[in-house]
Order: C-alpha cells, then structure tokens, then sequence
C-alpha cells in the first residue's frame, strides 16, 4: 500500500499523466532585451542604449541612456532615464508599442516623453523599432535594433 502511494505522489508531482509522459515546455514569463537606439530630436542626433526587461511579450520596462557625441554647445547632451512599454499585438511579426520615457537630461531637467513605436520581427530574437514621439514641445524620431535574450535552455 506505501508504495502505491509514493508511486501515485510521485506521478502527480512530475505532472505526468496516464496518457503520456511527455512534458510541455515552459516558457519564461521574463526576458532580457538589449537594444542599441539612435534618437533624433531638434538639439540633434544622440545614441545610447536600452537595457530592459519583457513580461510575457506584453509589459517591457527598463532603463535607457542616450549622449550627444559632437563638440558643440547647442542643447541637451545627455539623457537617462526609465522607459515603460506595452504591446498591443505581441504574437504578430509587426508589433505597436505605445510608450512613456520619463528620465533626465544632463541630470537637471525632467523630461517626460510620450512616443509610439513599431517593432519588427526579422527572426525570433532580434528586431527593428522605429518610433516617433514629443519631446520639449518637438517631434523626435527613434530607431534601434533589439535582441531579446533567453537566459533559460
């Protein structure tokens, strides 16, 4: 009778079933994504890079920093800050990502910037984001590639 027992607690808990002994694949509720970014704006061009985190390809959130490398004195050179994303159709090759910025530029002035985004599928990690948004009043053109990566095998 014991081992009837430990049997049938040890087929529950390896989620087997009478039919089969296959196990599904799971798939990671969380993924990393890194994503260099150009960002146009009226001070001029500035490049940095998106470090972020994606639950279940619907709700991304991270940190972005993108700096100004010309010498001239014209603008804003640096801006940091948080950025919050949700995906309106995640399983299709062509996703709408309407998002927030909200960060610092040269670590004084508060920005808070309203964009739309369109992220395209190339292969199953990698894609191109174009997006355009507000900034001070201003358009502002980003675009950038990410790689999602998967931290489980």
């Amino acid at each position: 009778m014991k081992t009837v027992i430990i049997l049938m607690l040890s087929l529950i808990c390896l989620e087997a079933s009478s039919q089969s002994l296959y196990k599904r694949a799971r798939t990671p509720n969380y993924t990393l994504e890194i994503s260099p970014s150009a960002n146009r704006t009226v001070y001029g061009w500035k490049y940095g890079i998106r470090l972020g985190v994606d639950y279940k390809s619907r709700i991304k959130a991270g940190y972005t920093r993108l700096e100004n490398f010309d010498n001239s004195e014209k603008g804003q050179k640096t801006f940091s800050g948080t950025y919050f994303q949700y995906a309106l159709n995640p399983k299709s090759k062509f996703t709408l990502l309407p998002s927030l910025k909200v960060g610092l530029y040269d670590g004084r002035f508060l920005a808070i910037q309203p964009t739309i985004e369109g992220s395209f599928k190339m292969k199953e990690n990698l894609s191109l984001n174009a997006g355009i948004g507000k900034v001070d009043g201003f358009a502002s053109f980003d675009l950038g590639l990410k790689w999602k990566l998967n931290l489980t095998r």
